[in-house]
């Protein structure tokens, strides 16, 4: 499994390459959804699928390019991929924007890559292998491994740039919440490294926006649930749309937060 993270965190490393290319370039034009799409997320999806098609027979369902639940529906391993998290971001060039790669065993991310290439940082994981960083630098060895708690004065609460609700505001004003503001999925490894307590999110993400990022929190020690469950959030599912759902550090399981929510006493409906 080591050796194939690594052959991830060299894709992700070439893809990177690709989307810098167009840094800066804001011409975009806007998808079915009405999100933007960009020429980096198009050579960035050609540059991952082509390279994880050199290492493995696994489908790949990509944000560029959607499987149809029926060829994905019974596979024992996926790909999931957001070949460039954060279009806005990157448009906006507040160096906020990811290329995301999970692999999937029966629904489950097993394996993550988040690479951030305007902040030459990437985080990945592997199941029951821990969560790692890597600042400016591609030689793995180098990573140092992060965990998710930290004892900040004030809860910090992450929210994003471009998608924020009234929800996600009256949340952290009833919690009292120190409020700050990332993009694309660094919010979640934010609270994989420690430097964030809590992100809720209670508007609309797909499976690719949270598939990397949730193994790397998970072996950080964290957790992200479900606000209808309670429970992890699945994968792979017909509808690849995410429920909304909270991430949460290490050091916030079990305290007021994370009891309320689990007892649903969150005071607004979500």
């Amino acid at each position: 499994m080591k050796t194939l993270l690594n052959h991830i965190i060299n894709i992700a490393f070439k893809a990177g390459d690709k989307v810098m290319k167009y840094y800066g370039d804001k011409n975009f034009t806007n998808k079915d959804d009405n999100s933007p799409l960009t020429q980096a997320d198009i050579e960035s999806n050609t540059t991952i699928t082509k390279n994880l098609k050199k290492i493995s027979n696994f489908k790949i369902n990509s944000e560029e390019n959607i499987l149809d639940y029926k060829q994905r529906a019974n596979q024992e391993y996926l790909w999931l991929i957001d070949p460039l998290d954060g279009t806005k971001d990157f448009i906006s060039q507040n160096d906020e924007f990811t290329i995301n790669i999970a692999l999937l065993k029966h629904n489950t991310p097993i394996l993550g890559v988040v690479y951030a290439p305007a902040l030459k940082k990437i985080y990945f994981a592997i199941d029951k292998g821990g969560a790692y960083m890597l600042e400016n630098s591609s030689i793995i060895e180098n990573a140092k491994q992060i965990y998710s708690q930290n004892n900040h004065k004030n809860i910090i609460a992450l929210d994003s740039r471009f998608h924020s609700t009234d929800a996600i505001d009256r949340f952290i004003k009833q919690y009292n919440l120190k409020k700050q503001t990332l993009g694309s999925s660094l919010k979640i490894c934010a609270i994989a490294e420690g430097k964030a307590d809590i992100y809720p999110r209670f508007n609309g993400t797909k499976e690719w926006d949270t598939a990397a990022s949730d193994i790397i929190l998970r072996e950080s020690g964290g957790i992200m649930l479900d606000c209808t469950t309670k429970k992890q959030l699945k994968y792979n599912k017909e509808n690849i749309k995410n429920n909304y759902f909270i991430a949460f550090s290490k050091t916030q399981i079990n305290k007021q937060i994370y009891n309320d929510f689990m007892n649903d006493e969150i005071l607004f409906d979500v």
